[in-house]
């Protein structure tokens, strides 16, 4: 059975950053809802330097199958959009294997622009996606849209189990619901919770064992993927969470 990752596009120690939206089946390709780098910065991928490059941290390995880009579409922008790219991936961050290098379209700049097929990433099992700009359409920048990756989801690696918990509904629109069940060697556990580029939403709290607590129901947050920590004694468990729409 395969799903689909969709992410908001972010990345980690480039310039100019936007906030893209995560709708399930529906996709943004508006300047603002993108991604946008004017200047190079060290890659994670120490082969490929300083460059263009945006990093996905998927929150647990998965099986990567069909990739699709849309690129920058922004009318007085697509030149900004990438023309070729290079795609390394990683199951810890730190040893990259090259999937391939790609070519994209540019942009139409019509609101209807779909975006294209791009690559079958091969059964490829990683936890972080690396898409590096090796060269764009002649603008000052180097930009992107959006990025989506099938995945199956009956293969991902589970993350510790000797803390037990459950995160619902997931993806959630409005409220995130975390009960905790127990550890291992603990009775209470310590939650945080905190966006795609590792920033504190929800800082350090306690909850015991059987409680329910009621997650991001107040906090003014943007649609994309959200990680809750939870720490028992010496064990630690992370979830990915989504939300959809406003």
């Amino acid at each position: 059975m395969k799903k689909i990752l969709i992410y908001s596009l972010f990345c980690l120690g480039i310039s100019t950053l936007s906030q893209a939206q995560c709708y399930m089946d529906r996709h943004s390709a508006t300047w603002y809802d993108g991604w946008i780098s004017c200047q190079t910065s060290p890659s994670p991928n120490p082969a490929r330097g300083n460059s263009h490059w945006i990093q996905y941290n998927l929150g647990e390995s998965y099986v990567l199958h069909e990739m699709f880009v849309w690129n920058t579409n922004a009318p007085d922008l697509l030149d900004w959009g990438m023309q070729e790219i290079a795609v390394d991936v990683s199951g810890d961050g730190v040893t990259w294997v090259e999937v391939g290098t790609y070519v994209l379209n540019q942009g139409t700049g019509f609101n209807r622009y779909e975006g294209e097929f791009i690559a079958d990433l091969n059964n490829t099992k990683a936890k972080y996606v690396l898409i590096t700009g090796l060269s764009n359409y002649g603008g000052a920048c180097y930009g992107i849209s959006e990025v989506k990756i099938n995945v199956d989801n009956t293969v991902s690696l589970r993350e510790n189990d000797c803390i037990r918990m459950n995160l619902y509904p997931n993806p959630f629109s409005e409220a995130l619901n975390l009960n905790f069940r127990g550890g291992c060697s603990s009775t209470v556990a310590y939650y945080s919770v905190s966006d795609a580029l590792g920033r504190i939403i929800i800082p350090k709290t306690i909850i015991k064992e059987g409680q329910t607590i009621t997650l991001l129901a107040d906090e003014k947050i943007f649609p994309g993927v959200y990680f809750v920590k939870l720490i028992s004694g010496s064990t630690q468990r992370m979830v990915k969470a989504i939300k959809q729409g406003y």
